[in-house]
């Protein structure tokens, strides 16, 4: 199973910690643990951030060929402050990944075969980045187009919203974004369900997941909307979970096509990563044991 995954590779700096990061690349490196192949199209800036982004990326067994390596602009760099363990943004502008030039990176993926394909927002608020990704979705055909918002402040308008959902055929937001974007799109608040509602309707949207932090998460598929609880967890940061969530979710969904068994064990992943932290922290054997164990059990 193979996803070309899109958008920032940025360092988190949390604490004076620098953390590699960006929603695409955690989502790719936990795809790849979860027992997948990823490919990711971003772009770093030709410094000493960059190149040990570079490096690091390959130690996460997460494919860079098609990562433009940028002179003159700076690789992503975003200072995080927690409070209670949950993160707020300072997003640097005018990155490397807002660069992404199509002429470098669409001879690299022409030919190879995808199953998922995996977007946010924050890379689409650059013009030549937004162009590149349409350009991507235009070009190459995937079974899944997985759109996962990652609202950040100053980031995203609502046409730039909803042309993302457009192209999507799977979307992951979470509760904190369900009001926000009910009143881009719609102009009034709108419950959980009404909101997966008027989005199935009007949007090719097959499948709305839901995260709600520990309280678990939300599926809509089948025109129905199920609930299913968190994992508890001591919260040391979030920084990394919604994207470990995401990675585990898709890798299963895949598999089994079942949507409620591929969020019970990104629920499980999502918790541990809350539990420690930076983004992509190692997995332990213990979790490895129950990743195996619930993924014979979804494949009986």
């Amino acid at each position: 199973m193979k996803a070309l995954v899109f958008g920032e590779i940025l360092y988190d700096i949390i604490e004076e910690q620098e953390y590699l990061g960006g929603a695409p690349l955690n989502f790719a490196a936990h795809f790849v643990r979860g027992g997948g192949q990823a490919d990711i199209v971003s772009a770093v800036g030709d410094d000493n951030r960059g190149w040990r982004a570079i490096n690091e990326i390959t130690n996460l067994n997460v494919n860079h060929t098609a990562v433009n390596i940028l002179k003159g602009i700076q690789t992503g760099t975003v200072a995080v402050t927690l409070i209670k363990g949950e993160p707020s943004y300072h997003i640097t502008e005018e990155v490397a990944y807002d660069f992404i030039d199509v002429n470098q990176t669409l001879p690299v993926l022409k030919g190879k075969p995808y199953d998922i394909f995996y977007f946010g927002t924050l890379a689409q608020r650059a013009e030549k980045s937004r162009s590149t990704l349409n350009d991507i979705l235009d070009s190459i055909t995937f079974r899944h187009v997985f759109y996962d918002v990652n609202l950040r402040k100053d980031a995203y308008t609502p046409q730039l919203i909803r042309n993302s959902l457009k192209r999507c055929t799977i979307l992951k937001l979470n509760t904190d974004e369900v009001p926000v974007i009910s009143q881009l799109l719609y102009k009034t608040s709108l419950s959980n369900e009404l909101f997966c509602r008027y989005v199935k309707e009007e949007f090719m949207v097959s499948l709305i997941v839901i995260t709600a932090a520990e309280k678990g998460c939300l599926v809509f598929a089948n025109q129905r909307l199920t609930t299913l609880p968190g994992t508890p967890v001591q919260v040391v940061d979030t920084v990394g979970a919604g994207d470990a969530f995401s990675a585990t979710f898709m890798l299963h969904y895949h598999h089994s096509g079942d949507a409620i068994a591929a969020a019970e064990m990104a629920n499980l992943i999502g918790s541990f990563v809350a539990g420690k932290s930076g983004p992509i922290p190692d997995y332990t054997p213990e979790l490895k044991q129950q990743v195996a164990l619930l993924t014979r059990h979804q494949g009986r």
